[in-house]
């Protein structure tokens, strides 16, 4: 008990859970999935633990071994499914943007009209 505000990445089940859910998967689809995402765990937390690279070496891989991963599974979706993958992919990807530039992460941050207000 007690874990559940925390921040973090998901376990390859928690996600295959969350996708499974979100792209309606067929029991094959999550077949060929799980050890994608078993995968990519591991690779990133060998690269989290690997204290040697600089923070933007780091972050770089990051992001090819996420566009890898996402290539893989994409690659195993039906169209339906693409088009879902590729909407929340662009949701993903704005919500990294506001976090970049510092913008609120509130809900629907994603207003492109300026600045935010400052108070």
């Amino acid at each position: 008990m007690g874990e559940g505000g925390r921040r973090g990445p998901m376990s390859p089940d928690e996600r295959l859970k969350q996708m499974t859910k979100d792209f309606n998967l067929t029991g094959d689809q999550q077949s060929k999935i799980k050890p994608i995402l078993v995968d990519t765990q591991k690779k990133m937390e060998d690269l989290r633990n690997d204290s040697s690279g600089d923070r933007q070496s780091m972050r770089s891989k990051m992001m090819q071994i996420q566009q890898d991963t996402n290539a893989q599974i994409r690659a195993l979706l039906d169209d339906k499914q693409k088009e879902t993958f590729d909407k929340r992919e662009q949701e993903r990807e704005q919500r990294m943007q506001n976090r970049r530039r510092g913008a609120p992460g509130g809900p629907g941050g994603g207003d492109p009209g300026g600045p935010p207000p400052e108070n």
